[in-house]
Order: structure tokens, then sequence, then C-alpha cells
């Protein structure tokens, strides 16, 4: 199964992001996220830790509203989960629902429930059950993720270069393998290659599906079609949340 997916003819959606550390959304799907508010979606960040085993934690969450900001995303939160030693608890759950709860989301982008690092399989797991009420769920893929099977393809030629300066912002994890140019760009390149979707596809990220709905026009579901009225967003810090910041 492949499938290009394109949000430009699709109503306008709300897609949630979230990542166990700072940098996996930037890495795992910046170039979708990008070309996502440019075709006038709203995007909203999730960061389970603040990245304190990488380095300085107030430079790494610098870094992250800067690169919140120059996704354009709705709101960024932060939460203060202990990296690299996560568990799958009902606090975990709990606070991702409460993000899912404030941005109602069409669509929430996760890690895959098979990836080899301990914290990604946690996260992957507890935003499943997070977002059980969600019609569509993907899983994104990063460079050192092993034994990815995609299912859908991203065109994100025109948004390559965006994504690569995108994950510059993150000075402090500079000296990273799978952070290097060459990394992010070799494996898009092969996913683009890999897609068979024509030649003029140069870079593709890629996903899994977690469950998807199609609507009439075989595009996702859009909750604006079960819900009355959308007011994604709380003008308040939830209180099962540690932090929340509005970028």
């Amino acid at each position: 199964m492949k499938v290009l997916v394109s949000f430009s003819s699709i109503m306008s959606m709300n897609i949630l992001a979230i990542g166990a550390h700072p940098d996996d959304v930037d890495i795992g799907c910046g170039g979708m996220l990008i070309k996502a508010v440019k075709n006038g979606h709203s995007v909203y960040l999730y960061s389970v830790t603040q990245g304190e085993r990488g380095g300085d934690p107030q430079q790494i969450i610098g870094e992250l509203r800067a690169t919140a900001r120059y996704i354009g995303a709705k709101a960024l939160y932060i939460d203060r989960f202990p990296d690299t030693q996560l568990s799958l608890t009902s606090d975990l759950i709990n606070h991702i629902e409460s993000a899912v709860t404030l941005c109602r989301p069409d669509l929430v982008i996760t890690h895959p429930m098979t990836d080899t690092h301990h914290d990604h399989q946690v996260v992957a797991e507890a935003s499943i059950e997070a977002g059980r009420n969600v019609s569509n769920i993907l899983s994104y893929e990063m460079p050192l993720t092993k034994g990815f099977d995609p299912h859908v393809y991203y065109d994100i030629s025109d948004s390559m270069d965006l994504k690569l300066e995108l994950l510059s912002l993150f000075q402090s994890q500079s000296h990273k393998m799978f952070l290097q140019s060459r990394a992010i760009k070799g494996l898009a390149q092969y996913r683009a290659l890999q897609s068979r979707l024509g030649s003029d596809i140069s870079f593709a990220e890629s996903f899994q599906i977690v469950k998807v709905a199609l609507d009439g026009n075989f595009a996702f579901l859009n909750n604006s079609s079960r819900i009355e009225a959308k007011d994604p967003v709380a003008t308040q810090n939830p209180r099962e949340m540690c932090e929340c910041i509005y970028v």
C-alpha cells in the first residue's frame, strides 16, 4: 500500500504533532508541517520532555520555541516528563489527552509503535490511547527508525530546504549525525524514489497509518463535518499541562 497525500485541496484541518523530545517532530514531519501551515491548516506541537539528557534544557526549549515559530504553529506545549525515563502511565496519557482536547485535531502525528527508542515507543502508545476519538492518526519516520514500513508518502520537494533550515535552529543538537543535512536529505530522497510517484518528486516524508477515516472525496475526514463549531486551544493553560506556550 502506498498513498501520496496532499493537504492543498482539503478543508482547513487541525494537526497535532507529538514528540517525545523537542526535535522529534521537526525531524519526522517538519516538511509536512511547514507546507500544512502555508496551505491554511492549523498546526499544534507537543513535546513530552524538555530533552534535558541532550543538553541544557533552557537552551533546547529556546530552540523549540524558535522552530515552532518557524513552522507557524498555533501553539506549543512543552511538558516536563523525564527524558529517557518515560513509562506508559495514566498521567502521561492524560497529559496528551489534554492537548487533544484543547486542539481538537483532525489529524494526530506521532512516533511509530515499533521505534527502537524506548521513549518513542511509550509516546506512540500513549498518543494512540489519548487520541482514541481522533479520526486520523499517522506515525512519522526519523533517520534512526528501524523496521519502518511506509504506507503514506508526502511530497516535500518544495519544502526540503525549509526543513533543513528549521532543523538548523537546533544548534545544541548539531553534533548528532542523524540531524546532519545529508542524513535528512538522504532519507527523504530515498523515500521519494521508493514511492515511485513521479520523477518530479525529489524528496518525501513517509508515514505509517495507525488509523484513517476518509470522507466522500477520499480525503481525511475533517472534524468540522461532525461538530458544529471548532474552538481549539483555550486561552488559559490546562491544569494537566505543565507548560503551554503560544507562538
